[in-house]
């Protein structure tokens, strides 16, 4: 993790520096030291956005252009004119700061804006800081505790990276024809951390987005602290889920969209006659930016822009309106820009789509399960700060990303292309549309420093009483810790991946394969780090997937018909699949598939065309053949479309410390029975034994998390009928189950233990 950090922080902090210097003048070393990662991030993701846009993109082309703005911004920061009269409005800012401006200057909108942002300085509590820095930094927390994330999102991104380090570009891999269009800055930064330490593409994604995170965070509070409410954004933030649901979910390029938010509210939450034309600059760095990361984080800036202009004419300035025209301009701009891309190139590919809503409406429940906390504080504070030019702006633009999420209630409905576009673009904006404007309302309240600008009335608003805050801060805190706990605990639970720990295993044995390799189209079938020499079959659809050719459908045709000529037609005489998926069950009953190698279920399989395949039976297990066991819903149902066994949607399972039976009718030739389960958590220790049947009436099972299978050698057939489970405890560990909170699973509190999966018998030939 810290290599990948300064992978990234060390080309881009001397140029988000001097972006900060440039958009506020005013800021201290302090301040850019917040404002300087995440500024500098967001150029990075530019600038490398764009040379895959060019088409130009490589490790070594990103280097010198990285180069290149670092000179520029060496000279940006240390290059001053002797003569006050040459400087730009920032160093005149810079200069007042410092009590250098001379009589001669028109300094009093300068000395003003000085004199506020010195009394910010002067008042900033530093242990609150100290403690808000400390609560963000707990964003790289869980990469230090694991080596893969959660969810399934990142799969498909570890995907793109791995092209883009390969072959520079976004064309399909494998045996696949075509290309993909998804916006590159997030995969191409991901590259680039991935060739610069030697990580794999995975592990790039994972560190990535929780960098982006922790430098979000920390901009943030560096743009909240030219409002005085810097440490008080950290716990507003607390006080949702949102955007830390979504990173634990592996949905980082949306995470990393809202890096844009920083220049939005440090530029348009301030009175007009401290912005400037440097300041619509980075509004427009912002928004290129921040498009090719991910659509989301420019439409929530777009629609920033637009609440400020509604609320920016009402102040009767000349001055103020003309500043405003500009930014119309510009945000007219890129909204026509954005619709021409979207009606022209991305509409046409979706007529066959409907409105898609995966969480439902994303304006009501959902947005209460992640935000419900810090939405019921910003009423109060929208409230308090009615009265104020900043609190209608966060209102006003609370409210207009509230009435995007209505697309997700026409779901289903087809032949309107945008209305498409627009929902898989917003599908889960619950989680990343409303955890920013939220806390940037509340902390303006909650922080007592602030110097708002007033529309109605002179009198300054209320700030947080001291009870409430001081009880809000207890509550982060906790809330901090608790969540803490959680991860340490989840990292002792890899069944959670999407990806088994023998499929991770057994990827590393592909390099000495020639031809193609067919792989299950799921998650687990995704193989990021494979050998540039091996073409697997399968791809992710992430974004919009364009394919001119593909063996998949027609390799898993061929794989349930038993079709040889095809695969020795394609040279695709290997097959890999997961304990995950059902591909195996197929493959373990042909005579014409022989698993070549077997890692904790996952098995790589090699081509009989003889059809002299070792001869296998499968039966599987369920409640009745474990009396002691509960029913568990499998988390990966819904993405098993076969099911030759009749397993079902449920398996048995037997909690750890419990002893339990299972009842076994192995065929008359079997010879060995291999049994598939998965561990649930850490256990101590996992025995089977059976007193009649088996060769070795007594064994010990692994007992890491995951999958695992354990063979066994049969004495005779016709005495084994039951097998017996001891662990090497009397009672489980309980845990907070995160598949209970997302649907997957159905229990959130949940306790280690094993689930049964299914038998292999061989048979004597």
């Amino acid at each position: 993790m810290l290599g990948s950090s300064v992978a990234v922080l060390a080309p881009s902090l001397l140029p988000g520096w001097a972006l900060c210097s440039v958009l506020d003048g005013s800021s201290d070393r302090w301040r850019k030291a917040l404002l300087a990662p995440a500024l500098g991030l967001l150029l990075m993701y530019g600038v490398s956005g764009t040379l895959v846009l060019a088409d130009v993109w490589s490790p070594l082309s990103l280097g010198l252009f990285l180069l290149f703005f670092n000179v520029v911004a060496y000279r940006v920061v240390h290059q001053r004119h002797e003569v006050l009269t040459k400087r730009t409005r920032w160093q005149l800012l810079e200069a007042a700061m410092h009590g250098e401006l001379s009589e001669e200057t028109d300094s009093t909108s300068l000395s003003k804006e000085a004199e506020i942002q010195l009394g910010f300085q002067r008042h900033r509590s530093i242990p609150l800081f100290a403690v808000s820095v400390a609560v963000a930094a707990t964003a790289l927390l869980t990469p230090l505790l694991q080596n893969l994330p959660f969810g399934v999102d990142w799969i498909g991104f570890a995907m793109l990276t791995q092209q883009l380090v390969l072959e520079g570009n976004l064309h399909l891999s494998g045996t696949n024809e075509g290309f993909w269009t998804y916006p590159p800055a997030f995969p191409s930064t991901a590259a680039w951390v991935a060739s610069i330490t030697s990580v794999d593409a995975g592990v790039a994604v994972f560190h990535l987005g929780h960098y982006t995170l922790f430098v979000l965070l920390l901009g943030l509070m560096g743009a909240m602290d030219r409002h005085g409410a810097g440490a008080h954004t950290m716990f507003a933030m607390g006080l949702g889920f949102g955007l830390f649901a979504k990173t634990f979910d592996s949905g980082f390029p949306s995470v990393a969209s809202q890096l844009g938010l920083v220049v939005g509210v440090l530029v348009l939450f301030r009175p007009a006659e401290q912005r400037q034309r440097h300041h619509t600059l980075g509004l427009c760095i912002g928004l290129y930016s921040v498009a090719l990361i991910h659509p989301t984080g420019a439409m929530y800036l777009a629609l920033l822009m637009l609440s400020h202009i509604i609320h920016g004419s009402a102040i009767e300035s000349e001055e103020h309106r003309e500043l405003l025209k500009k930014i119309g301009y510009i945000a007219s701009a890129f909204i026509t820009i954005g619709f021409g891309v979207a009606l022209l190139v991305m509409a046409p590919r979706l007529f066959d789509e409907a409105v898609f809503s995966e969480y439902g409406w994303q304006g009501g429940r959902p947005m209460l399960v992640y935000n419900g906390m810090l939405l019921f504080v910003a009423i109060f504070a929208a409230f308090r700060l009615r009265k104020t030019l900043e609190g209608r702006i966060a209102v006003s633009w609370f409210a207009l990303l509230w009435v995007m999420t209505l697309v997700h209630l026409v779901e289903g409905l087809r032949d309107i292309p945008v209305l498409s576009l627009l929902s898989y673009t917003l599908y889960s904006m619950a989680l990343h549309a409303f955890h920013i404007p939220l806390a940037v309302l509340v902390a303006l309240w909650w922080s007592p420093q602030t110097s708002l600008t007033m529309i109605e009335a002179n009198e300054a608003p209320l700030a947080m009483p001291q009870p409430l805050s001081a009880t809000l801060v207890a509550f982060v805190l906790l809330g901090t810790v608790m969540a803490q706990t959680v991860a340490f605990t989840l990292s002792d639970h890899d069944e959670l991946l999407a990806v088994s720990p023998g499929d991770l295993e057994i990827r590393r044995v592909l390099d000495g394969i020639d031809g193609a390799v067919y792989t299950e189209n799921m998650h687990w079938g995704y193989i990021w780090n494979a050998p540039q020499s091996v073409k697997t079959t399968s791809i992710p659809t992430l974004g919009l997937v364009h394919i001119d050719s593909s063996l998949q459908a027609s390799a898993t045709a061929a794989m349930f018909s038993d079709n040889v000529s095809f695969f020795l037609e394609n040279n695709m005489e290997h097959a890999l699949t997961s304990p995950l998926g059902s591909m195996q069950w197929t493959l373990a009953s042909s005579p014409y598939w022989e698993a070549e190698l077997k890692v904790d279920g996952a098995v790589l399989w090699r081509l009989h065309p003889e059809g002299d395949a070792e001869p296998r039976h499968l039966s599987g297990i369920d409640e009745e053949d474990c009396s002691a066991c509960t029913v568990r819903v499998d988390p990966w149902r819904n993405h098993k479309f076969r099911d030759p066994m009749m397993l079902g949607e449920d398996r048995p399972f037997l909690a750890e410390g419990k002893p339990g039976a299972l009842i076994v009718q192995p065929p008359a030739l079997a010879k060995e029975m291999c049994l598939t389960y998965e561990i649930i958590g850490s256990n101590r220790g996992l025995f089977l034994q059976s007193t009649t049947g088996l060769e070795r009436s007594y064994h010990a099972l692994q007992i890491d998390p995951g999958y695992h299978e354990n063979c066994f050698a049969i004495e005779n057939t016709s005495e084994l009928t039951e097998v017996a489970f001891e662990w090497g405890q009397d009672a489980s560990k309980r845990w907070l189950n995160p598949l209970g909170l997302s649907g997957r699973d159905t229990v959130l509190i949940d306790q280690t233990g094993v689930k049964f999966q299914w038998l292999t018998w061989s048979m004597a030939s």
